[in-house]
């Protein structure tokens, strides 16, 4: 085996459902990042005008890298989008695990060369991920904003490893979308613009984690039951009949709290409840928000 196919293998036997290799260099989309900034379409997400020098070039996160090492961790699709908690969110924080398997394979490497200059990277990091895992070939981008792998689906989640040494490049995959539209007609609040941006502002998953204050009454029917994200978009692509049984075990859905359940929670409850989830990002008071919501459209409906 090459050492590509080692590391390949080995990412594979961490539980990942993808892996692939990319040339450290400038980025390619900064532009469109850019303009999506620009347009207000990320809503209050300003923070994601910090550190665009580093988005610009991945180098700059680690200026001896020569090869981004891409990975994908498959979860659950969602049988019923729009209620309770999006799957990725119902097992461990996903930031954790990721970043302790690229941590392993880390090890794997510097044990098969005299590469010593490596950085772990998932999505708090600065870095334009989805542009990564194009070029790293574990697929391309979806209409709904999401990678599409072949191997895996659309429901996967990203993971990054610098590395000081060069690696051959995995081969770019085309997109296979073709004209198929059911991600974008599934969104109830019309977020996916046929320009393939996002507006962040009509999304569900945007409005229930990042948004904070009140949100519209318009928007608030569309929510749905929809506590923590949403799944709409990634539910409804064909590709996700693919990687079933590439479900990384931390990310396997549990038993998650009703919305009632939620209401009710102190900032103990919630703190112990979601002490290792995704969920702890969007915090007590914007969650018992969602809980209100979600209840208020069930009555309703």
């Amino acid at each position: 085996m090459t050492l590509e196919e080692e590391i390949m293998a080995e990412a594979k036997r961490l539980g990942f459902a993808d892996a692939g290799i990319a040339v450290a260099a400038q980025s390619e989309t900064i532009s469109i990042f850019d303009s999506w900034l620009n347009n207000g379409l990320a809503g209050n997400m300003t923070f994601l005008k910090k550190h665009r020098h580093i988005r610009s070039d991945i180098r700059n996160l680690l200026p001896d890298a020569k090869s981004v090492i891409v990975v994908a961790a498959r979860y659950p699709t969602n049988p019923a989008p729009g209620t309770g908690f999006a799957t990725y969110a119902r097992g461990r924080d996903y930031h954790t695990v990721i970043k302790a398997k690229l941590k392993l394979l880390s090890k794997f490497i510097s044990s098969r060369t005299d590469s010593t200059a490596h950085r772990a990277c998932v999505d708090s990091a600065p870095v334009l991920e989805r542009e990564w895992a194009v070029r790293a070939g574990i697929g391309w981008l979806g209409k709904q904003g999401q990678v599409i792998s072949p191997n895996a689906g659309c429901c996967i989640l990203l993971g990054e490893l610098l590395v000081d040494i060069e690696l051959k490049p995995s081969q770019r995959l085309e997109s296979r979308c073709n004209s198929c539209r059911l991600c974008i007609e599934a969104c109830p609040t019309g977020a996916l613009q046929e320009d393939g941006h996002v507006n962040s502002q009509l999304c569900i998953s945007y409005l229930t984690i990042e948004h904070r204050g009140d949100i519209p009454g318009s928007l608030r029917k569309k929510m749905g039951q929809s506590l923590f994200g949403c799944d709409f978009c990634t539910s409804v692509c064909p590709w996700n009949t693919k990687g079933q049984n590439m479900i990384l075990d931390e990310l396997s859905g549990q038993i998650m709290p009703t919305p009632e359940e939620c209401m009710a929670m102190t900032e103990n409850d919630f703190e112990t409840r979601f002490m290792d989830s995704a969920v702890l990002r969007t915090g007590l008071k914007q969650l018992r928000r969602n809980a209100f919501i979600a209840t208020d459209n069930r009555n309703i409906s």
